[in-house]
């Protein structure tokens, strides 16, 4: 009896090890991405859209959170003594999500993103060639951005897809 008690205990504890070993293991994804533009018009930055992306989950959940910067979409510039040029924007984002499939080995995650993108940087010309007048800060407007990420990855390799309002992307990355 004493022996399997100890053989039941000693299997539990080395249940539960493997638990927590494997509990903070492979839930950060890191990415890169690069595709398409959406260009409309001559107004239209067509520059290639590129970002950046972490995502996180959660501990005991399938819950992800994340964020991403992304270089996409067209901001009209009018600093260093432009009128209005089509320059690509930056876009500061927030991912919510969830895991839809973790065996271990494969695993796929897809996110909501939220958040804003530059749309416009206005400022009164500088003389002495400075970007505004006097060095001042020139004021940024902002539009929402929204979309979603899709990631599948398979051992530590990530593979997914990122889409816009602004751009279509691919995306490369690593679980750690």
């Amino acid at each position: 009896m004493f022996k399997a008690l100890s053989s039941c205990l000693l299997l539990a504890l080395s249940a539960g090890q493997a638990h927590a070993q494997d509990d903070g293991a492979l839930r950060n994804t890191f990415y890169l991405g690069a595709g398409n533009a959406r260009a409309d018009g001559p107004f239209e930055n067509d520059d290639t859209p590129f970002s950046i992306g972490f995502m996180h989950q959660l501990a005991g959940s399938r819950m992800v959170l994340g964020f991403d910067l992304g270089a996409e979409g067209t901001m009209l510039d009018s600093t260093w003594g432009q009128d209005s040029q089509p320059e690509q924007g930056t876009s500061y984002n927030l991912l919510l999500g969830g895991n839809l499939l973790d065996s271990g080995r494969f695993r796929a995650d897809a996110a909501l993103l939220a958040g804003v993108r530059e749309a416009a940087a206005d400022c009164p010309d500088s003389y002495l060639g400075f970007q505004c007048y006097a060095d001042s800060d020139p004021d940024t407007d902002y539009k929402g951005n929204f979309g979603g990420v899709l990631t599948v990855s398979v051992d530590r390799l990530t593979l997914g897809l990122r889409a816009t309002g602004e751009s279509t992307q691919m995306v490369a990355g690593f679980r750690f």
